[in-house]
């Protein structure tokens, strides 16, 4: 390419081919500015992020936390519940937990619903129901008849918690929504993960609770959705 002097300018050198002299004076300006800058970052220090490993450190903790305290059966004992004992293998899963206490019925760890308690025709206080768990345990030091009284406490649900408050229906209403409500919640996120809900509950029953009682629960948990169900129990070694 010529200039107004019939000079040809037409430059190569690393430039595109056919560049001007303008243009290739620019593409020189532009090659130094990254050269320089491109110096400049060799010659700076590195600098270490913690931010970011301290994130990373935040999480595997929390993942950690959640982890030990997500056991399927994370029960604890006291006056109330008092498991049942077995020599069943079978390993806990993963379900709705329900607990059937000797006071009250709660769904994952919030009470729904109260449990009445009857000795000799009269209401049951705190300290009977104490000293029921204490002669359980220590029968030798229980006098036969105190046992054989404490023995005859009944526990139940008033019929004002089931349906149409008829003493004879199997259905407890508080329990059924608040079973309603966690298997929304559960099938909401299998479905989102792409699992398969299975309908499973983890049923924790005080060994004092009646046939009557567990039965109810039982059929309010079918009810709701959850067919698949298992007992909590204190494995102890075979014969």
């Amino acid at each position: 390419m010529a200039d107004d002097n019939g000079t040809d300018t037409t430059v190569t050198g690393g430039a595109p081919h056919g560049s001007t002299l303008d243009q290739w004076l620019e593409w020189r300006r532009e090659a130094k500015r990254r050269a320089v800058k491109e110096q400049r970052r060799k010659e700076e220090p590195f600098q270490f992020g913690f931010t970011s490993l301290m994130d990373a450190l935040v999480v595997l903790l929390m993942f950690l936390l959640v982890t030990i305290s997500s056991d399927p059966l994370n029960v604890k004992m006291d006056n109330n519940l008092l498991l049942a004992t077995s020599v069943s293998s079978v390993e806990p899963k993963d379900a709705v937990p329900v607990v059937i206490k000797k006071s009250f019925i709660a769904v994952d760890d919030k009470e729904v619903v109260r449990v009445d308690c009857r000795l000799s025709g009269a209401p049951c206080d705190a300290s009977q129901i104490a000293r029921r768990t204490f002669c359980d345990m220590n029968k030798k030091e229980c006098g036969g008849g105190e046992l054989q009284q404490l023995r005859t406490m009944s526990f139940f649900v008033d019929k004002s918690y089931k349906e149409d408050a008829d003493e004879n229906s199997f259905l407890i209403v508080p329990l059924l929504k608040a079973l309603e409500e966690k298997v929304k919640m559960e099938q909401e996120e299998n479905r989102e993960l792409k699992r398969e809900f299975k309908g499973m509950v983890n049923i924790i029953a005080d060994r004092d609770i009646p046939f009557r009682l567990l039965a109810e629960v039982v059929h309010t948990a079918g009810v709701a959705g959850l067919s698949n169900m298992r007992f909590a129990i204190v494995k102890i070694a075979s014969r």
